[in-house]
C-alpha cells in the first residue's frame, strides 16, 4: 500500500494528464455502454452495481485487503458554474457519504465547453486508511462524476483508464435525476421546515423544486450567517449552509420588521416567514441563494 508514502500530487498529475481523453470517442477504449447522456467502458472482470443513474464498479481482494470502488453519477442539471458543482458532489457524495471533513486539494483543466475539477483526500474506510477522489465534469448545462475509493496505488491506473473512457452528449436534454424522497410540502405556515431542507430540494431538482415551493409561504428555522441592510434600506437574512448543502438560504424584510428582525443573532437559530421565490441573488444574478421574500419575524 505504497500510496500513503507518497504525495497525493502524482495522483492529480496522473489523471489530469489524461484530461484531453475525456474528448476522445470512446470507441477509441473498446466497447462501451450508456448511462443516459453519459458512455462509459465498463471496468472488465469486475462486480458491476447499478441503481438509480448510478453505476458502480468494485473490486476487493479478500486475502490482501486490498480494494477499489469506482462509482459513476449520470449526468444532472449544473448549478451553473464547475466549482459550484464539485463542492456540492464533494459534500454530497465524499462529506454526507464517507463522513471526511477534509478540504481536497484540486486542479482543474478545460476543454470544448467542458471543465474538469479533480481533487482527493484519505479517509478511513471501514477501519483501513483510503484514498478517495472525485472528478466531477462540468458542461452544456450539465454535470458528471466519478468517484473513486481504494487503497493500494496500483489501482490508479484503473481510475485513469476509466476516466478516460467517459463522453458526455452535449445536448441538453431531458436529464434523468436520481430518485430520492419526494420534498414534503408544508400545509401551513405554522408547519416549520429547516431551511436547507428547501435548498436541497433546489440542489437536487430545480425543475421539481419549482413546482413544490415557488410562489409558497413557509415557515422555515436554521442558524443565522448573517444580518444586514440593503441599499434600498430593507433587510437582509442570510442562513448558513448545511454540511449537505452548498447554497445559503436568503430572506428579505421590509423596514416594518426592523423591531423584529432585531431580536435574532448572528450564528443561532432563528425562524422565519417568507414566500419561496426560487435561486438566484448571486454575482451577476447568479444562483448562488435560495430566495425568500416578504419575510417576517413570527
Amino acid at each position: 500500500m505504497k500510496l500513503f508514502s507518497h504525495d497525493r500530487t502524482i495522483l492529480f498529475g496522473l489523471v489530469l494528464t489524461l484530461t484531453p481523453l475525456l474528448f476522445v470517442p470512446p470507441t477509441v477504449f473498446g466497447q462501451s455502454e450508456k448511462l443516459g447522456a453519459v458512455q462509459y467502458t465498463p471496468v472488465k472482470g469486475w462486480k458491476k452495481t447499478t441503481k438509480d443513474n448510478v453505476i458502480s464498479f468494485s473490486e476487493i481482494n479478500e486475502g490482501t485487503g486490498k480494494f477499489c470502488i469506482i462509482t459513476l453519477y449520470g449526468a444532472t442539471p449544473s448549478t451553473g458554474k464547475p466549482e459550484g458543482d464539485f463542492v456540492r458532489d464533494w459534500n454530497e457524495r465524499v462529506v454526507k457519504t464517507l463522513g471526511s471533513q477534509s478540504k481536497p486539494k484540486t486542479e482543474t483543466e478545460a476543454a470544448e465547453g467542458w471543465t474538469m475539477i479533480a481533487g482527493g483526500t484519505t479517509v478511513d474506510y471501514q477501519g483501513t486508511k483510503a484514498l478517495v477522489f472525485l472528478t466531477v465534469l462540468s458542461g452544456h448545462g450539465k454535470t458528471v462524476s466519478i468517484l473513486g475509493l481504494f487503497n493500494d496505488e496500483a489501482y490508479m491506473s484503473k481510475l485513469a483508464a476509466f476516466n478516460t473512457g467517459i463522453e458526455v452528449d452535449k445536448a441538453v436534454a431531458a436529464i434523468p435525476a436520481p430518485q430520492r424522497d419526494e420534498p414534503s410540502t408544508p400545509t401551513a405556515t405554522s408547519a416549520a421546515v429547516h431551511v436547507s431542507s428547501i435548498v436541497r430540494d433546489f440542489e437536487h431538482n430545480e425543475v421539481r423544486a419549482l413546482q413544490v415551493w415557488a410562489g409558497k409561504r413557509v415557515r422555515a428555522y436554521g442558524t443565522v450567517n448573517s444580518i444586514e441592510i440593503g441599499k434600498d434600506g430593507n433587510i437582509i437574512l442570510t442562513f448558513k449552509s448545511s454540511i449537505s448543502t452548498y447554497n445559503q438560504a436568503r430572506c428579505f424584510f421590509n423596514k416594518s420588521q426592523s423591531s423584529r428582525v432585531a431580536t435574532l443573532t448572528a450564528h443561532e437559530q432563528a425562524t422565519v416567514e417568507g414566500t419561496v421565490k426560487g435561486l438566484g441573488g448571486g454575482f451577476d444574478n447568479s444562483k448562488a441563494f435560495l430566495l425568500l421574500e416578504s419575510c417576517t419575524v413570527p
